[in-house]
């Protein structure tokens, strides 16, 4: 996984492997054109409520300074 690359992460990752493209679907990820999903961080809520959702593009990674930030605006009762 890419985030092996970065150190790993503090928290759950989510691939979405089989069956193919239903939770990129699910959250409009899904590009019909390549029959895989787009590069993209979702930061879910307990309640599922998506609290932040960026698209990237290869070879461009996140920032995980802002997207650990995020998750701690969301809280230790949150995330």
């Amino acid at each position: 996984m890419w985030s092996a690359c970065i150190g790993g992460l503090p928290y759950p990752e989510l691939a979405d492997f089989h069956p193919k493209g239903e939770v990129s679907q699910a959250y409009d990820l899904w590009d019909p054109e390549r029959g895989a999903s787009r590069r993209a961080v979702l930061i879910v809520d307990k309640d599922g409520v998506v609290r932040y959702r960026k698209v990237y593009t290869a070879p461009h990674l996140p920032d995980m300074e802002e997207v650990l930030g995020e998750v701690e605006l969301l809280g230790p009762t949150n995330a």
